[in-house]
């Protein structure tokens, strides 16, 4: 075999593989020596043909199959002959194959960066003091009494602001319906809407009235076409319903599953201080990884910063998805995503080799015990049973995934328990 190679840019080498004659020859004998033993062939009884029949027969199988096994060996034996070390798969191209005479192809593999890690111990990071207010408190019941409101029907007066009116709407813009008829919907009298201009005209409407009225739609309005366009409303005001707080007391406490109201505050307290610390730790996190970033700069793959890129860019489109966007308003602005998130693909695959030459270094690894954990809690989240979540993980071939994860955490906790931490 005879190879060479050359650089195809930062952290990325092209390769250049030749098997000699011999070698192609004796792959095909032995794959053909293989199929004359299985061979089914009119005239003969299975395994009792020719070897020259089986050639014939089974010319493209036997090439097929010494592709498969000549390539990833002769690249095996490249990597170890160059000492290159790889990241990922490599990309085949360029192949030249004739049995039993020549077999060439190039293969561009990823390369793992080559960089001095700077001091990774005793970084300073500061650590936000965890303090809960009487205000925090304050501000959480108010949140509790909201979700626990009341919305009873008032039934003989006119629609006022802070009403919830149950209604029918049609929307109609230049004489056209820009949506379907939405019936029994529940519309909060603000002047703060998305729609401005229409819980204002509809204070003072009763129960069972109709009504047309005209707004201009806002500029950002989802439907584009309609956007800052005239619109005509029909209202019909079903229901009028007004929202009742509950009160704070023992009784409202008991109702959360309490024994009184000053438990419920003690209760409040504890899971906003857990909260705040748990919001300090990962601030502490983010200033060491800010801090190994800033510190270790050096060319990684393009092949894994494209790999991240797409990951981030199709994790953003599918979270707008979510909030109403449209799939072919979202897939014009590709160029744009990839411009927003290029830095930080580049800086996340920058620091996954960091952390992978610290765990190294400080011999960090992932045992059983911390994978049971990871299982258990998997579990919790998603309500099913641990041994259905490892075999799931097993079944899907993502538990090596999962180690990756959670030796990279184990890393991050080693960096911020050897910081210099100074409490704000």
């Amino acid at each position: 075999m005879k190879s060479k190679v050359k650089s195809a840019g930062d952290c990325s080498t092209l390769i250049e593989i030749e098997l000699k004659s011999e070698t192609i020859s004796k792959a095909f004998d032995e794959i053909y020596n293989e199929m004359t033993k299985v061979a089914n062939i009119p005239g003969f009884r299975a395994g009792k043909a020719p070897i020259e029949l089986v050639k014939k027969h089974y010319a493209k199988d036997a090439k097929e199959e010494a592709l498969k096994r000549l390539v990833p060996d002769a690249y095996r034996n490249a990597l170890k002959e160059h000492g290159i070390d790889p990241v990922g798969m490599p990309e085949i191209s360029d192949v030249e194959f004739e049995e039993g005479k020549l077999l060439s192809f190039k293969a561009r593999v990823d390369t793992r960066p080559k960089f001095k890690l700077k001091d990774y111990k005793g970084i300073k990071v500061e650590k936000k003091k965890v303090a809960v207010s009487d205000e925090d408190i304050r501000k959480t019941l108010d949140n509790l009494r909201e979700m626990n409101a009341k919305y009873t029907v008032a039934e003989e007066r006119p629609v006022r602001m802070g009403d919830y009116v149950v209604s029918d709407l049609d929307c109609m813009v230049e004489g056209k319906p820009i949506h379907k008829k939405r019936e029994n919907l529940w519309l909060c009298m603000e002047k703060e809407s998305m729609i401005p201009g229409l819980s204002e005209q509809m204070l003072g409407m009763k129960k069972g009235e109709e009504k047309d009225i005209e707004v201009t739609l806002p500029e950002k309005y989802p439907d584009k076409k309609a956007a800052g366009k005239k619109a005509i409303y029909h209202v019909e005001a079903k229901e009028i319903r007004q929202r009742q707080l509950p009160d704070l007391s023992d009784e409202f406490a008991k109702d959360l599953g309490k024994e009184s109201l000053e438990e419920l505050k003690k209760e409040i307290r504890k899971e906003l201080e857990s909260r705040a610390k748990m919001t300090a730790e990962v601030d502490m996190e983010n200033q060491a990884l800010n801090r190994l970033s800033d510190d270790n700069v050096f060319p990684v793959p393009a092949g894994y910063v494209e790999r991240q890129l797409a990951f981030m860019v199709d994790n953003a489109k599918e979270r707008l998805l979510e909030k109403g966007f449209k799939k072919e308003d979202l897939d014009k602005k590709d160029s744009e995503f990839r411009d927003k998130f290029k830095n930080d693909a580049v800086r996340q695959v920058r620091l996954l080799f960091i952390l992978d030459d610290i765990a190294n270094a400080e011999k960090i690894d992932v045992n059983e015990e911390d994978l049971k954990v990871a299982y258990a809690s998997i579990a919790a989240q998603t309500g099913k049973v641990e041994d259905a979540v490892k075999e799931y993980y097993a079944k899907e071939g993502l538990v090596d995934n999962l180690i990756e994860k959670l030796r990279e955490g184990k890393t991050i906790q080693f960096l911020v328990k050897n910081a210099q931490v100074t409490e704000k």
